[in-house]
């Protein structure tokens, strides 16, 4: 199976721009001609995980980034999370040997528009780059079932409705007693929610709740 570039639709009148994501050079290069040998698609742009790499990559406005990344370790992570926030446009597919749970699941805190798994093979991920063009999204078997559980199972899923509706408050820098009066609640009980969700999120400061609620896109930062 193989895609002609000009066959790819484009965004608007510009054509698509693709932007490969690994972190060494040698894996960029082998994913790089499989792509052009393959499915006939050309990247526009490469760059590994460090913020320099990305903010240098993210300049040329690519309208979708394939992922190469066996492990979401942190620093993954937080590269999508910068490149998703310099072009809210770009859509994300994920290519990647994982496929169980524990090690798909970090992805869930991740905006994604596909996740393809390495054993199957070139074209489906050509169907994936192809679904994410055009719009849609495309996750290899399984792997949709295992990101909306992760999804669900947060720990600010486990707030309750007046622990959630404080934390944004507390992270945005209100004090608890200002907090409480915009929740129309006393001191007291604010404090009681307030301890109540730092035990939830394993946070223990406000420092590191308003880092949560960015990471989590609560707040803006």
């Amino acid at each position: 199976m193989s895609f002609a570039r000009s066959q790819i639709p484009g965004n608007g009148q510009r054509p698509c721009t693709l932007c490969l994501v690994g972190g060494s050079s040698l894996g960029r290069a082998a994913y790089r001609a499989l792509l052009q040998v393959a499915l006939r698609i050309e990247v526009t742009v490469e760059c590994d995980f460090r913020p320099t790499s990305v903010w240098k990559a993210m300049r040329a406005r690519p309208d979708v980034a394939i992922i190469e990344a066996d492990s979401p370790r942190p620093e993954v992570l937080d590269a999508v999370e910068m490149m998703v926030r310099l072009n809210p446009e770009l859509r994300v597919l994920v290519v990647s040997a994982a496929i169980e749970p524990e090690r798909v699941a970090p992805w869930a805190r991740r905006r994604l528009h596909g996740y393809v798994v390495k054993d199957a093979g070139m074209e489906e991920l050509g169907l994936a780059i192809d679904a994410v063009l055009r719009g849609r999204e495309y996750f290899s078997a399984g792997i949709r079932e295992i990101l909306a559980r992760a999804a669900w199972n947060t720990p600010a899923n486990r707030l309750s409705p007046r622990e959630t509706e404080l934390l944004p408050l507390l992270a945005r820098g209100l004090t608890l007693r200002d907090a409480a009066a915009s929740m129309s609640i006393s001191y007291k009980t604010a404090d009681s929610y307030r301890s109540s969700l730092l035990r939830k999120l394993n946070v223990h400061d406000r420092v590191e709740l308003a880092r949560y609620a960015i990471r989590q896109r609560i707040i803006e930062p």
